[in-house]
This record gives C-alpha cells, structure tokens and sequence, in this order.
C-alpha cells in the first residue's frame, strides 16, 4: 500500500506530538463534498486552515510536512482498507486532533470499527450541508477539554518450558481467537529477533522497526509503532522482526514499555511470545503480564522447567494468572500420565491439546492459525477456552501464582 511505504520512511521525520499550524485540514476526493467543506467552513468563519483535493494519502503527506491540525476531514473513499488508513492518519496526528472521515460506505460494522480506532465520526457521501455541520460542532463541546487518558493495553504472555512445545503456534491460535470470537483488538508481539518464527507461521514480511523501538525507547511513538506492525486479519496486527544472525542489538527492557504504553488506546490486548531464553527483556515481559501461559510436553525435562518457570513467574508478579498448557499430548517420547505431570509441577494442568498432524502441516502450509484450521473437536474448544480465559472472562477463577504452588 503507497499510504504504509510513505509511512514507513518518513516515520522518523515526524514528531510524536506534532503541533498544528492550522485549525483545520480538510480534503476530499470530489467536487461536490469539496464545495459541501466550503459552504461549511464558511458557515462558520472558519478561514484558519486548509481544504484541498486527495484522499487519505494526501491528508498524511499535508500533516507530515505541515504538522497536525485540531480538526481533520478525510476521504477514506479511495482507500483499499479505510481501517488501516484511519490508523495512520490517527497516529500521524496523536490524540488532541478530532478526525471525521468520509466514505462510500454505508457499513454501520465500518462505522463502528472506525470509532473503535479513534474516529470522531464516519459520514457517507453524498454529505449534506447540515449533517457535515452538527458533526463538526458535535466537537465543540470537548475542544477546551484535556484528551482523556487512554486505556492500558492488556498483557498476555506465552512461554515455552523446553523448545520446540509449540508455544509459537498457541499464542497465534490465543491471539486469533480474541480477535475473531472476542472481537478484542490484538496485537502480536515476538520478542525473539533472530529467531522468532511468528511471522512466518502467519505468511508474513516482519516490517521493520521492533529492533529501534525496543533498542530506543526515547525514540517510540505511536506512528514509528504502527509502521512496524503487519496486519493479520481484521483486528489483529503482528510485531516481528527477523534480524540477521551477525547483528548484536541492546534490546532495552524500557523499550517493552514504550511500545506498550503507546499501543494503550490502540489494542486491547498485546499477545508477547516470550522467549525460552530469559534474557532481561523476556523477564520483563512475564513481569508485566497479568496472564502467563506455560506452554509444555508431558515429560520429564519439561515437567522440570514448567515447575521452575511457575515459581519464577509468581516471584516476579504475585497476582498474575499463571496458566499451564499441555500441547502436542500423546506425540511426545517418553511421556508421563496427566497426574505424575501434575504431582511434579506441584500444580494442575489447565489446559490440555492432543498432537494434530494433520492441524499443524496444514497450518504451515496455508499460513494460518491452527485453530483456524484443525478438526479435531476437542482441540477447537481448547484452544476456544484458552482464549476466552486469557480475555478474563468472569466465570474463570482467578488463582494468583503463589496460591497456585501453595495448593491452595
């Protein structure tokens, strides 16, 4: 997409917060909703600002080069997906600028996403003087008022007791279930930057910018963010990298932070597959999750390790939910009965997926989820019942980890 290259390198010429040189920036693809701009600003001795032809490309090019107004129209009508135009120009312009875009599309599903993202409002062409009107002094009320803080993305974290357990592959079904059945907007984040095979289960380039963003937190705002993320489906995203193996890199655990503190507002959930390796910002990562799913095999090593990572999970955030998750049963060698498994973790197991050969070469094959595709009966409500315990839901008993190894 044009719109998403020019995004990408321009993102560090634009300022996080960029001031706006005008009241308001108002472009449109045709004549008649161009004049209808007119006729309303007039209206409203609105001379302080600029009206032009273009879509959604034009109106990010203007605020790149000119900074962001305090009142944005935009055409989305030549878009391929408005959504992902909206996103940019929502980030281009940071929170103290009210956006009403114009479309083609009279979708009251488009409507509503759009004002899940951010979007003031969402008006159908051909607009009419007085309803362009009541949507821009529909905003008046709330000019003078700070931005309201926004919402703390949720933080759910996947790890593997031994390699190869396909943890991987649970955190894309856990994320894809929130996105599709919870209807949550889901961002999947792998911290494993030389190795991390997310985006290729998934099919899909890494876009560049993880590395900068955990290596330069000073430096992470929210449109460098969402020229990193590749789309996955609707309301999912995905941030990924796959640095060369040469290549050191200083991965700051306040990096983590940034990133998340800016995806707040913007997600509602961050899906991290955490590393096996527990480096400083894997740790960081199962510290400020409030769910950590232990992805194992029933046998002995990872009987240890899912043991060892439940007592270091509940040292470093007592209250968080730990959840262990037995995958691949029946397929491993040498593996132990559900209950020696539980009598040695000193806990229950959660969550248990049976082997899927058939799921799993069809998901690599296609690039999908393995929920997506599997047939196995009992796997689909697993894995549906891990998502739905992840997002909280309210008939889940919530057992801080320390309880948990007490056997309480």
């Amino acid at each position: 997409m044009m719109l998403a290259a020019k995004r990408d390198a321009h993102s560090r010429e634009l300022p996080a917060q960029a001031s706006a040189r005008g009241r308001f920036l108002a472009l449109a693809t045709d004549d008649l909703t161009r004049e209808t701009v007119r006729s309303v600003l007039a209206q409203l001795s609105w001379h302080n600002g600029t009206h032009a032809d273009g879509g959604g490309e034009a109106a990010f090019e203007t605020i790149r080069s000119e900074g962001a107004p305090a009142l944005l129209l935009a055409d989305l009508s030549g878009s391929a997906d408005p959504l992902d135009t909206a996103d940019m120009l929502i980030a281009a312009c940071g929170p103290a600028t009210r956006v009403i875009a114009i479309g083609l599309q009279n979708d009251v599903g488009l409507y509503r996403q759009l004002l899940d993202r951010g979007v003031a409002d969402y008006l159908v062409k051909p607009i009419q003087h007085h309803t362009l009107l009541a949507a821009i002094q529909a905003g008046k009320r709330t000019e003078r008022e700070e931005p309201a803080a926004a919402k703390p993305a949720r933080v759910a974290a996947i790890v593997g007791a031994r390699g190869g357990v396909g943890a991987t592959a649970i955190a894309i079904s856990v994320a894809w279930s929130m996105a599709k059945d919870k209807r949550q907007r889901v961002v999947l984040l792998d911290l494993d930057l030389h190795f991390g095979s997310l985006a290729l289960s998934l099919d899909l380039e890494p876009a560049r910018g993880l590395r900068e963003i955990l290596a330069n937190p000073e430096r992470v705002d929210s449109l460098l963010v969402r020229s990193a993320m590749a789309k996955a489906g609707d309301g999912l995203r995905v941030l990924a990298a796959e640095e060369p193996l040469e290549d050191m890199y200083a991965a700051d655990p306040a990096g983590l932070d940034a990133l998340l503190a800016d995806l707040g507002g913007n997600a509602d959930w961050v899906v991290i597959d955490v590393p096996r390796a527990l480096t400083p910002l894997s740790r960081r990562a199962l510290a400020v999750a409030e769910t950590v799913g232990i992805v194992c095999e029933q046998t002995l090593p990872a009987m240890r390790d899912t043991q060892r990572l439940l007592a270091m999970a509940g040292a470093t955030r007592p209250d968080a939910r730990a959840l262990v998750i037995a995958n691949r049963v029946g397929g491993a060698a040498g593996e132990i009965g559900a209950a020696d498994f539980e009598r040695g973790i000193g806990a229950r197991i959660d969550f248990s997926i049976s082997v899927d050969v058939k799921a799993a070469f069809a998901a690599a094959e296609r690039g999908k989820a393995m929920i997506e595709v599997t047939r196995d009966a009992k796997n689909l409500a697993e894995l549906k019942r891990l998502a739905v315990t992840m997002c909280g839901s309210a008939d889940v008993r919530k057992i801080s980890l320390f309880k948990r190894l007490l056997g309480k």
